[in-house]
C-alpha cells in the first residue's frame, strides 16, 4: 500500500516516472549545442509519458535555440498545464516578450517571481516590460530589486541611468552609471551612457575619458570612433581626431562620412589639398555635401585681370 500511495502522489503533481537516463542524455546534449539529439531523447521520453513537467520545459528551450518558437511556446503551455513554477512562467514570458506582447509578458513575469521571490533575472525581465509599457517608477523598482540580489552585477544599474537620462534625471543617470562602473569596470555601457551625459552637459574632457575607457573594451566599434573623433573636434584636438577617422577608414574604405569629416579636420590642420582629396572621395561616395566644400576649398578662381 505504501509504494501505490506513493506513485498517486508523483502522478499528482505531474512527476510521474518516466526514463531518467534519457532525461540526464537529454540535458547533457542540449549543454553542449546538440539540439537535434536532445530532441531525440525527449521525444521517446514523451511517446512513453506525456506529462513529465520538467521535459516539456527542457524541450522549450531547446526550441529555442532551434528558432522554432512556436513549438517552444506549445511545450511551455505543456508544462504550465503540468504544473505551475517559476522557470516556466520565466520562459512563456520570454517568449512573449520577443512577441512584443508585453502585458501578457509581464504576467508571467510575476508569476515568476511570486514563485520565486529571490529570482534575480524575473526581475530584470519583469523591469524591461515595465519599461516598454512606459511605466518607468516600477521598471526602477524593479532593477533596484535585481540589484539587491545580485550586487555584482551592474546591468541593473545601467538600465537604472538610462531610464533617469530618458526622464531628464541626468544628474542621477552619470550617479548610476559611476555604480556600475565601479561593480564592474569593464562594462561598455556603463562608459558609453556615462559619456554620453556628459557630453549633454558639455563636460567634454570627461566624455572623451569615458569613450576612451569604452573604446579599450571595443576597439572595432565604428560609432565609438566616431564619436571618440567628433569630442576630439570640440575639445580641438585635430590631430588625434585625424587619426580616429583615419582608423575608421582602414577598417571601412567606403565611409564616406569619414572621409568627409576627415576632410573637414585636415582644413583645421590647414591641409587643404589632403582635405580636397577627402571631400572629393566622400563626394564620388555618395556623400553629397562634400561637393560644398569642394567649391569652397578645391575650386581654382581665375586669375584676376589688371588693367593697364
Amino acid at each position: 500500500m505504501k509504494k501505490i500511495f506513493i506513485i498517486f502522489l508523483l502522478n499528482l503533481f505531474g512527476c510521474s516516472f518516466f526514463n531518467q537516463q534519457y532525461y540526464e542524455n537529454a540535458y547533457k546534449e542540449y549543454s553542449d549545442g546538440n539540439y537535434q539529439t536532445a530532441l531525440y531523447y525527449m521525444d521517446e521520453i514523451i511517446k512513453e509519458n506525456e506529462n513529465v513537467y520538467e521535459v516539456f520545459v527542457l524541450r522549450s528551450k531547446v526550441n529555442l535555440k532551434l528558432g522554432n518558437t512556436e513549438q517552444a511556446e506549445k511545450d511551455i503551455q505543456k508544462a504550465l498545464q503540468i504544473h505551475e513554477d517559476y522557470e516556466a512562467h520565466f520562459i512563456m514570458g520570454k517568449i512573449l516578450y520577443d512577441k512584443s506582447d508585453f502585458n501578457n509578458a509581464l504576467y508571467h513575469f510575476t508569476q515568476s517571481v511570486e514563485f520565486n521571490n529571490r529570482f534575480t533575472e524575473g526581475y530584470l525581465n519583469r523591469a524591461y516590460t515595465y519599461y516598454k509599457l512606459n511605466d518607468f517608477e516600477k521598471a526602477i523598482a524593479d532593477y533596484e530589486k535585481a540589484y539587491e540580489l545580485d550586487q555584482n552585477s551592474s546591468v541593473p544599474l545601467v538600465n537604472m541611468g538610462f531610464i533617469y537620462g530618458l526622464i531628464g534625471k541626468n544628474d542621477l543617470a552619470i550617479e548610476y552609471y559611476s555604480k556600475a562602473i565601479t561593480v564592474n569596470p569593464g562594462d561598455f555601457n556603463a562608459h558609453y551612457n556615462r559619456a554620453v551625459e556628459y557630453l549633454a552637459q558639455r563636460r567634454n574632457n570627461e566624455a572623451l575619458n569615458d569613450l576612451l575607457s569604452a573604446s579599450e573594451l571595443d576597439n572595432k566599434n565604428t560609432d565609438l570612433l566616431f564619436l571618440i573623433a567628433e569630442t576630439r573636434t570640440k575639445l580641438k584636438d585635430y590631430q588625434n581626431a585625424f587619426n580616429d577617422y583615419t582608423k575608421i577608414l582602414l577598417t571601412d574604405s567606403l565611409n564616406s562620412l569619414a572621409y568627409y569629416q576627415r576632410g573637414l579636420i585636415n582644413i583645421e590642420l590647414k591641409r587643404e589639398k589632403a582635405a580636397c582629396d577627402d571631400f572629393k572621395k566622400a563626394g564620388e561616395l555618395g556623400y553629397f555635401d562634400a561637393y560644398e566644400q569642394i567649391k569652397k576649398y578645391c575650386t581654382k578662381k581665375p586669375p584676376v585681370k589688371k588693367r593697364k
